[in-house]
């Protein structure tokens, strides 16, 4: 199974970026409390699901799991979506890619006490990276964990929650292309949206993906 770790140190050029709320510090701020530590990607190709995340968190980094803080609803959520038949913990991340196919990446990779200790420049930075994956891996649905990286990725306001209209084109594009959902940020400290809400956006992503199974199948016989 191919384990993708790369730098940031590749330029982006863009003429729209949101400002997110998530992301306030400016470029020239300094980057403090955290670690130039990153958790490897959990990736294959022709994924169900990739899973995209802001970045790090200090406890995934020593960990050296996605999602590992004790407060994230990310894997209570995934227990009780339908895409997994168990319950699953972050000790598990690198297996989802074999048993599930799913996969779980960020668009930054340094780790970082807090969303908001990451400069916008970082964002961008790593938006090449994340388009190249996406291309070269054919995930079916990526969902982008938290609505503001959603904006920065893209460069625009996300109007709703959900599955969106925008899609990236693989490298072949007649193989197809990879759609995009959102929802809200897995993070506790996220109030705005609690545990049982959450579970919902998990529970919709299982049944798009499932239609997608379906369609698929039709398309296959035909």
């Amino acid at each position: 199974m191919p384990r993708e770790i790369k730098s940031r140190n590749k330029k982006v050029t863009r003429s729209l970026i949101v400002q997110s709320p998530y992301f306030k510090k400016n470029d020239n701020d300094k980057k403090e409390d955290s670690n130039d530590i990153s958790v490897p990607d959990n990736i294959d190709y022709d994924l169900k699901v990739l899973f995209v995340g802001i970045n790090p968190g200090l406890i995934s980094a020593a960990k050296g799991h996605h999602f590992a803080g004790p407060t994230n609803h990310f894997w209570p959520c995934l227990s009780e979506s339908g895409l997994v038949d168990k319950k699953v913990t972050f000790k598990d991340d690198i297996n989802l890619p074999k048993l599930y196919q799913l996969g779980i990446t960020n668009l930054t990779m340094r780790s970082s006490r807090k969303a908001s200790d990451l400069t916008i420049k970082e964002q961008r930075e790593g938006i090449p990276l994340l388009t190249a994956k996406f291309k070269k891996y054919r995930p079916r649905i990526a969902c982008f964990v938290g609505k503001g990286i959603y904006e920065i990725y893209t460069g625009e306001k996300c109007k709703h929650m959900g599955l969106q209209k925008k899609e990236i084109y693989w490298n072949d594009r007649k193989k197809g292309s990879t759609q995009l959902f959102v929802m809200p940020s897995t993070s506790g400290i996220v109030s705005a949206y609690q545990k049982p809400d959450k579970i919902k956006f998990f529970q919709e992503l299982c049944k798009i993906v499932k239609m997608k199974e379906r369609n698929n199948a039709n398309s296959s016989k035909d």
